[in-house]
């Protein structure tokens, strides 16, 4: 086993700090002896219950729902890395955000983030990484090329793990990258070699082993090997999941999820500590979001490797040299760094309020150059504000009993969750222009955390729609649609564009089925029509009666509804327009213009109100018939912000439609017609599709068609030159037909 070079180094995951100049364990020594049988019947019995009064329920089955949807969203979205990466594009943004694992949020979901059921970063991993000193602004591109390297390596080669995470961790550009943060891909991308090992399955795996792994990415191998060891050997209770299509692991880490976080169980004594904040602390919310507390220990340092003696002399002479500061604050900090325990409750308060509880996830860790740099990392699962019982004024830190600790939760609530709400919505006022901001902009300073009370809605899984599909039903090769669908993600929206008759919005519901195959998302449909505009599209003032009295309301429209939808979706989302260019587009699009070509943007809209941006997993795919309005008078800045994809009359459609039907139409003689047809009109945006003629009734309703839907057509194209029709009167062409 290779050897992490002997310099003392400090890793981090997401604020857990560990020394890691040890060797690399082994994954036989380190895997943890067999259950005992003890611990066996323990899980046992834990088992039953958690089957017999969770495992059942909606939110625990919307759970299980979501562990494959977010392995197929990670897949989609390493393939498509690579493929950038390997065209030397700057992947660095979408390595951060689509390889990572983030909370189920407004925000993170409109930025395109990897949403996870055991998310490791709740907002802007940059913002937060920078605020504590562990990377530099400068680093991130170096950053993503490690994680994409570390990422790629493990799934190539399964078994090179422990070294892959060994040459990771000795990066200079890998603090707070560890464990709960990097491993949830390498479990996407290969679930049968890795496992989910996040706070909660390693303090359970922790507790049935007896071994002690913590969440330094250098553990993981060994921690792996050990999971993966005992949920073989507890084939016989997970046997019992009857009628469940999960796999194992999923299934233990819901079981996991539900020990810790819902029966909240005690893998040993905990105790019980209150921390109150003051003036000169961060605020809660950074606590909150960031997952942790914070302490100021003056300028004592990093206290993990001190003993208790050699903090000792380090307090007494920061006294001497500081007699304002007080010998029982200083101790509050060993108390801090040293008896508080992972698996400890922890309690958060002001002078007026509780404001939120939690489990001690880690070990303490030390931020240098921060005010409050000592810290411990927590997982929050209550952040409702309460009032205080009794004076506010009390220790920064203290001990406290269970049944304080019980006490200060509970006093009904003061108000509304400290948990922002992804949208919050307006009440309209009389006479009064107002504007409800139905999809949020994803500042970067901005992040939220989902109430641990809360589920998120679950939408059900469209069947996949493969391109070889599509190319079945359309008639279009395989190669062409994967160009394609490559260009509308790409892009985000794309145009369809031929004469009348091709099949054009034929083709864009059959591409708009396979972009949500196999995710959660929706296709609708908008047409454009002359009058249509920017009122009806993104929004306008609609007088509304409200409590009996005319009011002005701003209402958003058909696309910002539509955007309303896809922010709560995972999958991508399409919005197919049918006929884009029978509206004036500038007009109707309006501030889009910007945002369609720059996605990760947000702006203000004309009606005001909070910025919007476009939901990064909606797409748009128009249908353009040029014969209506030629392409080349489709405004120059819009064309720039999609991508065209011709179509035009393919009459192996026709012939396939027609053969699948066994009409016994004389196919071949209409096909002759058609093409002599289209030689005559001489332009390829005025040719004559073949949708008028995908009928398994065409015998019987050929005439009607052609004298009243072909001819007049062909009249009006050819109005000053009448007599270049008269060979295709149907007269001439029923002859054609049955010769």
């Amino acid at each position: 086993m290779r050897q992490i070079e002997n310099s003392l180094r400090i890793s981090y995951n997401k604020g857990v700090a560990t020394r890691a100049d040890a060797p690399i364990p082994s994954t036989e020594t380190h895997r943890g002896p067999p259950l005992t049988p003890v611990r066996r019947q323990t899980l046992a019995k834990l088992w039953q219950e958690f089957w017999q009064t969770y495992a059942g329920t909606l939110r625990a089955q919307q759970q299980l729902q979501q562990y494959p949807r977010l392995r197929d969203v990670a897949r989609t979205n390493f393939a498509l890395i690579v493929a950038a990466a390997a065209r030397h594009h700057d992947v660095t943004d979408r390595v951060l955000l689509q390889l990572l694992p983030y909370a189920d949020s407004t925000v993170n979901r409109q930025r395109g983030a990897w949403i996870h059921v055991d998310p490791a970063l709740t907002g802007d991993v940059r913002t937060w990484y920078e605020r504590k000193g562990w990377t530099r602004a400068s680093d991130w591109p170096s950053v993503a090329e490690a994680i994409l390297t570390f990422v790629q390596r493990c799934s190539k080669e399964p078994d090179d793990l422990a070294a892959a995470c060994a040459d990771f961790a000795r990066l200079p550009v890998a603090k707070g990258f560890q464990t709960g943060t990097l491993t949830p891909i390498l479990n996407a991308l290969r679930p049968d070699d890795f496992a989910l090992i996040t706070n909660k399955s390693r303090r359970v795996l922790n507790y049935l082993t007896g071994a002690a792994f913590a969440q330094v990415l250098t553990d993981y191998p060994a921690a792996n090997a050990a999971l993966l060891n005992l949920l073989t050997d507890i084939t016989d209770l997970l046997a019992e999941r009857a009628n469940i299509d999960s796999r194992p692991g999923d299934l233990f880490d819901l079981f996991c999820d539900w020990l810790v976080a819902i029966k909240k169980y005690s893998f040993r004594n905990a105790r019980y500590w209150r921390i109150a904040l003051d003036e000169d602390t961060p605020p809660w919310d950074a606590w909150r979001d960031g997952g942790f507390v914070a302490i100021d220990g003056g300028k004592l340092g990093d206290l993990t490797s001190l003993s208790r003696s050699e903090f000792t002399v380090q307090r007494d002479q920061w006294l001497i040299e500081h007699p304002e500061a007080k010998k029982r604050t200083l101790d509050q900090v060993w108390r801090f760094a040293h008896q508080i325990k992972e698996g400890d409750r922890i309690v958060a308060v002001d002078r007026a309020a509780v404001l939120g509880s939690g489990v001690v996830a880690g070990a303490y860790y030390f931020v240098p150059g921060a005010e409050d740099g000592h810290c411990l990392p927590v997982e929050w699962d209550d952040t409702t504000r309460r009032p205080l019982a009794q004076d506010g004024q009390h220790q920064t830190l203290v001990q406290i009993s269970r049944a304080q600790f019980d006490a200060l939760l509970q006093m009904p609530p003061a108000g509304q969750s400290e948990v922002p709400l992804p949208i919050r919505r307006k009440q309209p006022t009389i006479l009064k222009e107002t504007v409800e901001p139905y999809v949020t902009a994803p500042l970067a300073e901005q992040s939220f955390t989902r109430s641990p009370v809360e589920s998120p809605v679950i939408f059900a899984i469209n069947p996949p729609y493969l391109l070889t599909e599509v190319a079945l039903q359309t008639a279009i090769d395989e190669p062409t649609l994967r160009h394609w669908t490559s260009a509308i993600q790409r892009k985000g929206q794309a145009i369809i564009y031929g004469p009348p008759g091709t099949g054009k919005t034929f083709l864009a519901d059959h591409l708009a089925r396979h972009l949500v195959g196999g995710g959660d998302g929706f296709v609708e449909l908008v047409q454009f029509h002359p009058s249509y505009a920017y009122e009806d599209f993104v929004q306008g003032i609609r007088p509304q009666t409200v409590y009996g009295q005319l009011a002005y309301v701003v209402t958003p429209g058909r696309f910002l509804e539509f955007c309303a939808q896809a922010q709560r979706r995972q999958g991508p989302c399409v919005l197919i327009i049918d006929e884009i260019n029978r509206a004036n587009l500038a007009r109707v699009f309006g501030e889009l213009m910007v945002l369609l070509e720059y996605r990760e943007r947000s702006i203000p809209l004309a009606g005001g109100g909070a910025p919007f941006a476009i939901p990064a997993n909606v797409r748009l795919i128009g249908t353009m018939n040029t014969a209506d309005r030629s392409l080349a008078l489709v405004d120059h800045a819009l064309r720039r912000r999609f991508a065209f994809l011709p179509l035009y009359p393919n009459y192996d459609v026709l012939r396939r439609f027609h053969e699948r039907a066994e009409t016994n139409f004389p196919i071949e003689r209409l096909i002759s017609v058609l093409e002599a047809l289209n030689r005559q009109i001489g332009d390829k945006q005025y040719a004559v599709g073949i949708a008028f003629f995908l009928r398994s009734t065409l015998a019987a309703e050929i005439e009607d068609i052609w004298r009243m839907e072909i001819e007049p057509y062909l009249e009006e194209y050819f109005f000053d030159n009448g007599e270049r029709i008269e060979e295709f009167r149907w007269q001439q062409v029923e002859g054609e037909l049955q010769a």
